[in-house]
Formats: C-alpha cells, sequence, structure tokens
C-alpha cells in the first residue's frame, strides 16, 4: 500500500514542476498585514496552504509547495507584486495558525461552512468540491439505502467522511484512514466496495491505475472553500474579492481548474447562508 499511496504523491509532483516558479516554503515571524498595500511595503505575503492532499496542496519533487491552491497564491501574489512565502499547515491546525498571525491568509481548501463562519473571515469562493461515493460499475448503488452490507473507504474526519457518516444505513462498515491516498489504494485493492470521494479524485486514481474501472454511484453535496483571513479585516477582504472576481474574469483561474482538475470551473453562487463575504 505504502508504495502505490508513494506513486500517487509523486505523480502530482510531476504534475506540480511545471508552470510556476519556486517559493519558499515555510513562513516565520509576524503575519498581520490589513490590506495589499501593507503587505507590498512588508515585501512578501505568508499563505498557510496544506503539504498531504493533492492536488490541492502537496509538496513537490523540488521540496516546493505545489497544487491547485498554490498556483492561486501566486497568482495573489503576483497581483499584489510581492512572492509568496507558504507556511505548510495540517487540517486541524489551519486556523490556529491564522489566528496567531503566523500567516495573512489561508489558501487551504477551507470549506465555507457557517460554523467556521464564525471564526474567520470568508472571501468569495474560488474553489468547489463535490462530495460523492465512488464504486465499479457493477456493485449496485442507486441510493444510500444499498449501501447496507458494503464496506466503505474514507479519508478520516475529510467532507466525505462527513456525508458517508450522515448518509450510510446501520450496515454498512465505514473504514477511516489516515489521508487520501491510502483511502484511495483500499479501494483499489479490495479491501472495500466503496470509496467516499470528491471531484479531484478521478485524476489521482487515473494516475496510478489507468485501466481501473469505477464510477459516481451518490453524489451527497459540493463544498465551496474560500480564502480565510482573520475577522475585522475589512479592507484586506475586500481587496480579496476584488482579485478573485479579476482571476474568474479574466480566466486565470479557469487555467488552474484546467490543469490541476481537468475541469471547468464551475458557477459560484453571490452568497451562501450565514456566510458573509465581507465584513459584516
Amino acid at each position: 500500500m505504502m508504495k502505490n499511496t508513494n506513486m500517487l504523491r509523486k505523480a502530482w509532483g510531476a504534475v506540480g514542476a511545471i508552470g510556476f516558479g519556486l517559493v519558499v516554503a515555510f513562513g516565520a515571524g509576524k503575519a498581520d498585514a490589513q490590506s495589499f498595500a501593507e503587505l507590498k511595503a512588508s515585501g512578501k505575503i505568508v499563505i498557510g496552504i496544506q503539504g498531504e492532499n493533492p492536488p490541492w496542496g502537496f509538496v513537490d519533487e523540488n521540496n516546493q509547495s505545489a497544487g491547485f491552491d498554490a498556483d492561486f497564491a501566486k497568482l495573489l501574489g503576483e497581483e499584489i507584486g510581492v512572492p509568496v512565502e507558504f507556511n505548510r499547515v495540517a487540517v486541524a491546525n489551519r486556523i490556529p495558525t491564522l489566528m496567531t498571525n503566523k500567516v495573512d491568509a489561508l489558501i487551504a481548501v477551507m470549506g465555507m461552512y457557517p460554523d467556521r463562519a464564525k471564526v474567520v473571515q470568508f472571501t468569495k469562493p474560488y474553489s468547489a468540491i463535490d462530495i460523492m461515493l465512488l464504486a465499479k460499475p457493477e456493485t449496485n448503488i442507486k441510493a444510500p439505502a444499498d449501501l447496507k452490507g458494503l464496506r466503505i473507504a474514507v479519508a478520516r474526519s475529510s467532507a466525505q467522511d462527513t456525508q458517508v457518516t450522515q448518509n450510510a444505513p446501520e450496515g454498512a462498515t465505514i473504514q477511516r484512514f489516515d489521508d487520501d491516498a491510502t483511502a484511495i489504494q483500499a479501494f483499489l485493492s479490495g479491501q472495500v466496495d466503496a470509496l467516499g470521494a470528491n471531484n479531484t479524485y478521478f485524476l489521482s486514481i487515473a494516475k496510478i491505475a489507468p485501466d481501473f474501472k469505477f464510477e459516481k454511484k451518490l453524489q451527497f453535496n459540493r463544498q465551496y472553500n474560500g480564502i480565510s483571513v482573520r475577522p475585522g479585516q475589512k479592507q484586506f477582504v475586500e481587496e480579496l474579492n476584488a482579485f478573485i472576481d479579476k482571476a474568474r474574469a479574466d480566466g486565470r483561474l479557469e487555467k488552474i481548474y484546467q490543469k490541476w482538475l481537468g475541469q471547468d470551473a464551475p458557477d459560484f453562487p453571490d452568497s451562501l447562508p450565514n456566510i458573509p463575504f465581507t465584513v459584516q
């Protein structure tokens, strides 16, 4: 299992080596800028990014942060006119890293949910993840009730873990793995019958098992991701929203979608219930 898990990470690393230039891998010091002008004066922007979640954020063959979020962060740096310094964060310490001023912002697959919006300030969404269930074509799954008696792999504490747990009936067995790569490998090796997934899994599986046949059986929901900053940063979040609008309008965000997800950027909502995109 470890061999194929490493293959998945190396496959994404090859993609990450193409395109944007190198950046500093780890941030240090205090990051408390309130605007693009202050960031430009400081000479850099420090971004919290995941390091073990391809294709969103991972470490490439040159020990540099790479992925969808890394490329989007570099666009932001170009917009401001400063280099990006990455501070690699785990899922559990994303918000603490932001709130203790170790980063200026999080671009780290931060799903936009009302409970989080009480703690951080979100921008408009810049990406989306469809949460779904995958299985082999011959596996008969048309509704959540059909999961009874099946073994389902999920990455522990992920959005798909939440959705599978909420929808699986009594009699389904949910097997939780430490990360996406090991959950995928459990599915490929036949340890489980189905896989709680997101839309990035299609390319991940194609890279390491191009002949493996599978299909989407159920779709649970769509998670929107936003840039996260500290509460009260009114000017900063307004400037970030303007940047997101510009990147969507001029096609730069679309290019990142095609590079990392192999799909068109979705239509994004103008609002989400109980999740303000500006400082109230």
